[in-house]
């Protein structure tokens, strides 16, 4: 079962992620998410997943549904720690053509 964990970190919103991104762990995702840009004001969303063991279509379709929203509203979204075993799927899903690409957190929240 995946774990998620959410920071705000002045605009950005870390969203730390674990385990295996699937269905399930997508609907989580997207709820949480979208519950937090409904109420804060959220310019940048960074996601961790250097914890992620697996990423499946509905996982990534949840990301580029969010990454929709954010730059719809003028900000960036970016993913942080990608794992070797994890990067196959984000490379052939084209994220890396929309998203910015980040080695830490620290790294994403001082691009902007």
């Amino acid at each position: 079962m995946a774990a998620m964990e959410c920071e705000l970190v002045g605009q950005s919103l870390v969203v730390r992620l674990t385990g295996e991104l699937d269905l399930v762990a997508a609907a989580r995702f997207k709820e949480a998410v979208e519950e937090i840009l409904d109420r804060r004001p959220v310019r940048h969303l960074y996601v961790n997943l250097a914890g992620a063991t697996f990423v499946d279509s509905a996982f990534l379709g949840s990301l580029l549904g969010r990454y929709r929203r954010i730059s719809r509203e003028g900000g960036r979204m970016g993913i942080i720690g990608v794992p070797p075993q994890v990067r196959p799927a984000l490379e052939l899903s084209g994220i890396f053509r929309t998203m910015d690409e980040f080695r830490s957190e620290r790294d994403a929240l001082s691009a902007g």
